[in-house]
């Protein structure tokens, strides 16, 4: 395949970059809390997922971003550079990041761009038409779509993917795989849609089992308790293990104290299932299925609210409950600490 190398800098793409900048004038006169990090990568493969000729590269797919406020760091991440073409390599310095910044009306100050001075985005390598290349899309396509670091997901084929139906294949000149990307993290036996394409062309699709799993803190039973026994700091312990399925996301302070209603054993994850509320007294319902609730999470000192999200629990003051982020459609357990709010510890 023929490599052409093409270095991207300010003079050459102003035109594209105030193209949309209306759009995101909104944002100009956000307050900045503290310092907000841009840290470039030396060097990246674009990804395994589809990323079709004539896409755009991102300011996410070369960068980390550090900001507090989690919508303008998303609304940063977005931030177009330059097309992608699978035929090339792109040098983009970092100056030209830092004007497209300046011109995008998201940051007046506050904002720091570190790394290299210049950033090669290379097409990604070369994957082999095998159930090895389809478990090496699947997993970089995973992680890429969930922000999920490598060392904290398991991708595992279950089923073969190269069979009778896919004759022909090996004679395809410039084929690429792709993952069909689902609306949210699989976990457990999940099916999954892998695609053949040659250029733009679709040259088969394919439903696949896998076997994810994800690394997560949880809170594990050091020891058998039943039905209306009060759980004490010596019943459990916090541990991180890899986990095949949706699992409540509780921190020790939130289980200490609290009755068993359903028994547990030694090393058994303990879930939202397993223990009542904090108190036996009745206090008033501040939040019904369905409720649109405010959400405010906290990790490391930071707190990040999101204001539209949805119970899917009845709940009194202290009780935990799952409440649905509508944007990202994860579930996550919160505390009703209020009408209609909810606090979550994130990991």
């Amino acid at each position: 395949m023929k490599r052409h190398c093409h270095t991207l800098t300010f003079p050459a793409v102003v035109l594209a970059m105030v193209t949309s900048l209306c759009g995101l004038l909104s944002a100009q006169n956000t307050p900045v809390a503290s310092p907000v990090i841009v840290q470039l990568q030396a060097a990246t493969h674009m990804p395994y997922s589809a990323i079709p000729p004539g896409a755009q590269i991102k300011l996410g797919d070369i960068a980390t971003v550090t900001d507090q406020n989690t919508d303008r760091a998303a609304a940063l991440k977005a931030l177009d550079l330059t097309a992608y073409d699978p035929e090339r390599t792109v040098t983009i310095d970092r100056s030209f990041v830092e004007i497209r910044i300046q011109l995008s009306g998201l940051y007046s100050d506050g904002l720091v761009v570190k790394g290299p001075e210049q950033v090669t985005i290379a097409p990604p390598p070369k994957v082999e038409l095998s159930d090895l290349g389809v478990e090496q899309v699947v997993f970089e396509s995973l992680c890429r779509q969930f922000s999920i670091l490598p060392e904290d997901l398991r991708v595992k084929l279950v089923s073969p993917f190269i069979g009778p139906s896919l004759a022909g294949i090996e004679d395809l000149q410039q084929a690429r795989l792709e993952l069909m990307p689902p609306t949210q993290l699989p976990l457990g036996r999940s099916q999954l849609t892998i695609r053949i394409l040659e250029g733009h062309r679709v040259v088969a699709a394919k439903p696949v089992t896998f076997e994810i799993s994800r690394r997560q803190t949880v809170v594990v039973a050091t020891a058998s308790l039943d039905r209306a026994h009060t759980v004490e700091e010596q019943h459990i312990r916090e541990e991180t293990r890899f986990v095949d399925g949706p699992i409540d996301r509780l921190t020790p302070s939130q289980v200490v104290g609290r009755k068993v209603v359903l028994p547990f054993r030694p090393d058994e994850v303990v879930t939202l299932r397993h223990i009542g509320p904090l108190t036996e007294a009745e206090s008033p319902i501040l939040v019904q299925p369905r409720d649109a609730v405010r959400l405010i999470a906290k990790k490391r000192g930071l707190t990040v609210t999101i204001p539209v999200a949805e119970a899917l629990q009845q709940g009194r003051q202290g009780q935990l409950i799952r409440v649905r982020n509508v944007q990202s459609n994860q579930v996550v357990t919160g505390v009703v600490v209020a009408r209609g709010e909810v606090h979550v510890m994130l990991p």
